[in-house]
């Protein structure tokens, strides 16, 4: 049976954007004796946004409609109310099974900009949370028609608990521990990436793994066949093990955007290209500059899953950066 669908696990959220036209130094007070903080912030603007890990990566691969997406994840009323279910089952490769929490919210992220570009955020996992009672023997008939599953940034105990369950079904596994790698122990790390195919994170997220578990890259690969490291405008790195046993380290620059936006959420649409690849049979190093291609799309605009494209668009920028199409791109 041929393996064509993709399992995206991690966070579905909406992003609450808003703007403080001053500086936040001088809107705080704080008394590090007392232990007292003071803050009063206006905002001049708000932007609801939808997003998550889960739901970027899955917005992705709905545009480029190359495969068919199982979506899961634990989400509130709001989900419908407030348009995401819509928003995200527009694509009609997107399978989308999520657990409804009538008591709780969407996960939600408030980010507030001051005028010099610093954050202000505060995160909620709601609904979120619920993800680790989720089983995925339960929700999975079909396992051998899985070609991958990315088990992307939520809570450890979700994380852990997707790993045992795919490693059950048999279905590869990217592991994208994100911004929750510091709460893993060194057990759980080493126990996840043995049952990985794939370890994707930026360049801070893989130094934590490195640390964590004591090992350097060379044993790493010993656990997971591949590390992708990504470096924001400074591209990406593939680092694998060749068949001769030697360390192979490629550096694939950035696809250049038309505009730079907003880089919120280039590194989903990075995984989403990379699946993609996967999907297709690319070699590693083509799946890595898919996802560099749709990461320049979305920098493009404001917002995770507010930029568009299609394969057509993909191929001219594909070879307009790499000055040549891979073939598995080319015949979609």
């Amino acid at each position: 049976m041929i393996r064509d669908k993709i399992i995206v696990l991690g966070s579905l959220a909406f992003d609450y954007i808003m703007s403080f036209e001053e500086n936040f130094v001088n809107a705080v007070s704080i008394d590090h004796e007392k232990e007292e903080y003071q803050s009063t912030v206006t905002a001049n603007s708000r932007v609801q946004r939808f997003g998550g890990t889960a739901g970027n990566i899955a917005y992705n691969l709905g545009l480029l409609n190359t495969s068919t997406v199982l979506l899961l994840g634990s989400v509130g009323n709001d989900f419908n109310t407030l348009g995401y279910r819509d928003h995200i089952t527009k694509f009609p490769n997107i399978d989308l099974n999520v657990d409804v929490q009538a008591d709780l919210f969407t996960a939600a992220c408030y980010i507030v900009n001051d005028k010099k570009s610093n954050q202000m955020i505060i995160f909620h996992g709601g609904a979120l949370d619920e993800n680790k009672n989720i089983d995925l023997r339960l929700k999975i008939k079909d396992p051998e028609q899985y070609a991958y599953a990315i088990n992307s940034t939520q809570s450890v105990d979700a994380m852990k608990k997707f790993a045992d369950q795919l490693s059950d079904l048999k279905i590869p596994m990217i592991f994208d521990p994100g911004q929750v790698t510091p709460l893993f122990s060194k057990s759980d790390l080493l126990d996840i990436l043995e049952k990985s195919e794939i370890l994707i994170g930026n360049s801070f997220e893989i130094n934590q793994v490195l640390n964590k578990t004591d090992l350097d890259e060379q044993n790493i690969l010993k656990l997971a066949n591949t590390i992708i490291k990504t470096k924001g405008s400074k591209g990406s790195e593939l680092i694998y093990k060749a068949d001769s046993g030697e360390l192979k380290r490629v550096e694939i620059p950035i696809a250049i955007p038309e505009k730079n936006v907003d880089a919120t959420g280039a590194g989903d649409a990075y995984r989403a290209g990379f699946l993609t690849g996967l999907i297709l049979d690319m070699k590693l190093l083509d799946a890595c500059r898919l996802g560099s291609i749709l990461g320049s799309f979305v920098v493009e605009t404001s917002g995770a899953q507010t930029q568009t494209y299609d394969i057509a668009s993909v191929k001219k920028r594909f070879h307009k950066t790499y000055e040549y199409i891979p073939p598995e791109l080319e015949k979609v």
